[in-house]
């Protein structure tokens, strides 16, 4: 019987040897002519700068037998690096074009993969709670950052007639119940956070219910959280597929096997030169609850 470590070390080695056969069977396609590669290259962030506003990051494209080397070195970019910061996570946006006749190949090592990471996923959530998971990854697994190791490889199912990478910096907002909100705060309030004094946090949560309480009945609750700036592909189907265009993450090189190349627009520079307009926001910007990004919010009469 295996121990939770003994376990997911072994899930890791079945992932590292199945990258591993990827990158030799991508390697030989390649030598053979098989492999068009393009990569945008990003900035890494500097430890303790991955809470610093993000005004602008540069970005340099690279092909051929370059991007290949950065795409092949990306799928396994699963360590923490020297300077850099653990909690801004390896991004490297890109594509490899392979022929039509290579996907059923592609496809097995891709299933693959992906079925490892899914497990490996697994057994890092089966170990309990967060600090049991933390342990556990990092006793095992010094220095992973589990998050790049869970990213799924993409392969695209259908033939694409345009690539479109751009920026997403979008805010996630949703509609709070005010009872669901109180219900968790009490069960909040029980459960001090590690590190942290029980009756500093007790006395904070209780200010946290008491302004939620005494909010006038007409003022609803959102939650607005800011998403980090990443990058993504606008992927458009040459097939006259429902929808017809769909968004993709380009955290790492996207793997797709067509005969014709799509279109190509680039990852420019952010930010876009061209920004589109958006709505005024009906949400004040003073937030309720700051540490769960709740805001009060009053419905137009």
């Amino acid at each position: 019987m295996f121990t939770p470590a003994a376990q997911l070390t072994h899930t890791f080695s079945e992932l590292e040897q199945a990258l591993n056969d990827l990158t030799h069977w991508l390697s030989q396609q390649a030598e053979n002519g098989f492999v068009q590669a393009s990569c945008f290259t990003l900035p890494a962030v500097a430890m303790g700068d991955e809470h610093e506003p993000v005004t602008q990051i540069p970005v340099s494209r690279i092909t051929g037998d370059d991007a290949l080397a950065a795409a092949l070195s990306s799928y396994q970019q699963w360590f923490i690096q020297p300077h850099h910061s653990a909690k801004a996570s390896f991004r490297l946006p890109g594509y490899l074009l392979l022929p039509t006749e290579l996907k059923p190949q592609l496809q097995l090592y891709i299933s693959q993969i992906n079925d490892l990471k899914s497990q490996f996923k697994a057994q890092v959530q089966a170990a309990g709670s967060r600090d049991q998971k933390f342990a556990l990854v990092h006793n095992t697994l010094p220095g992973l950052i589990t998050l790049q190791v869970y990213r799924h490889l993409v392969l695209l199912p259908h033939e694409a007639s345009r690539l479109g990478f751009t920026w997403a910096n979008k805010q996630i907002i949703q509609k709070i119940d005010k009872d669901v909100l109180l219900a968790q705060l009490m069960t909040a309030r029980a459960t001090p956070p590690p590190l942290t004094d029980a009756l500093t946090w007790q006395q904070c949560v209780d200010r946290e219910i008491y302004d939620v309480k005494r909010l006038p009945n007409s003022t609803e609750l959102r939650l607005r959280r800011p998403v980090k700036t990443h990058p993504m592909v606008n992927v458009r189907w040459q097939e006259e597929i429902s929808p017809r265009q769909q968004q993709v993450k380009a955290h790492l090189p996207l793997l797709l096997c067509q005969d014709e190349a799509p279109a190509i627009t680039e990852l420019a520079d952010y930010p876009p030169s061209q920004q589109r307009a958006r709505r005024a926001a009906s949400i004040t910007d003073d937030p309720l609850i700051p540490r769960l990004h709740i805001y009060p919010y009053q419905p137009k009469t």
